[in-house]
C-alpha cells in the first residue's frame, strides 16, 4: 500500500507539474536557440579570422628552409592567430632540437589547437541530439492538458482540446527547428577543423622532412 501510495504521489505530482503546460517548453527552447546564434556567430567569427592560404605558406616554407632561413621562417608564421601558423610557430622554435621533439611539440600544439576550435562544440551537438525531445516532452504535457480539459468538460469537442494539441504540436515543431540547425552547425564546425588539422599535417610533415634531410646530410 506504501509503494502505491507513493506511485500516486507521483502521478498527483506530474499532473499538476503539466498543469503548466507546453508554454513554458517552447520559451525554453527558444531561449536555447537564442544561445545557440550567439555561440554559432562567435565561432563563424573565430573559424572565418583564421583562414589562411595553407599551400602558399607551404611554398614558402620549403623555400626558406632549403635556404637554411629557419629565423625568416619562423617570422613567417610567428604573428599568425590561425591553427596551422600556430602550431608550425611552435615547431619551428624547436627546429634546431631535432625531428623527435619537433614531432612531440607538434602534437602538443595540435592538441592545444584543437581544445580552441572545439570550444562550444559540444553544446551544438547537445542541443541538436536533445532538442527533439524537450519538444517532445512539451507536446506529452501539452497533450494531457487537453485530455485534462476534456474530462472536465466532457460535451465538449474539438474547441475544448484543440487549442492544447495545437499548442502541444508547436513545441514538437519549436524542437526540430532548434535542432536542426544545431546538427548543421555541428557537422559545418568538425569538417572546417578536419580540414585545419589536415593542413597542420601536411605543413609540419614539410618541416619534419627538412629535418630529415638535413640529418641525413650531415650524416
Amino acid at each position: 500500500m506504501g509503494q502505491q501510495g507513493d506511485g500516486f504521489s507521483v502521478i498527483s505530482a506530474f499532473l499538476k507539474f503539466a498543469e503548466l503546460g507546453a508554454e513554458w517548453v517552447m520559451w525554453l527552447m527558444i531561449v536555447l536557440g537564442f544561445i545557440m546564434i550567439v555561440l554559432f556567430v562567435e565561432r563563424v567569427i573565430l573559424y572565418l579570422r583564421t583562414r589562411v592560404d595553407a599551400p602558399a605558406i607551404g611554398r614558402d616554407l620549403v623555400k626558406l628552409l632549403d635556404e637554411g632561413q629557419v629565423d625568416q621562417a619562423r617570422q613567417r608564421v610567428r604573428q599568425g592567430i590561425a591553427m596551422e601558423e600556430r602550431v608550425l610557430a611552435d615547431a619551428l622554435e624547436a627546429y634546431d632540437r631535432g625531428a623527435g621533439v619537433v614531432e612531440q611539440i607538434v602534437l602538443s600544439s595540435l592538441a592545444r589547437e584543437r581544445l580552441r576550435f572545439d570550444r562550444f562544440l559540444n553544446y551544438f551537438g547537445t542541443l541538436g541530439n536533445n532538442a527533439p525531445f524537450i519538444g517532445l516532452f512539451g507536446t506529452v504535457i501539452g497533450i494531457i492538458v487537453a485530455f485534462k480539459e476534456l474530462g472536465n468538460n466532457p460535451k465538449g469537442g474539438l474547441e475544448v482540446v484543440g487549442p492544447g494539441i495545437a499548442e502541444a504540436l508547436v513545441a514538437t515543431a519549436v524542437g526540430l527547428l532548434v535542432a536542426i540547425p544545431a546538427v548543421v552547425a555541428f557537422n559545418w564546425f568538425k569538417g572546417m577543423q578536419k580540414e585545419r588539422v589536415g593542413n597542420v599535417d601536411f605543413l609540419t610533415r614539410i618541416v619534419l622532412a627538412q629535418l630529415g634531410g638535413a640529418t641525413h646530410g650531415e650524416g
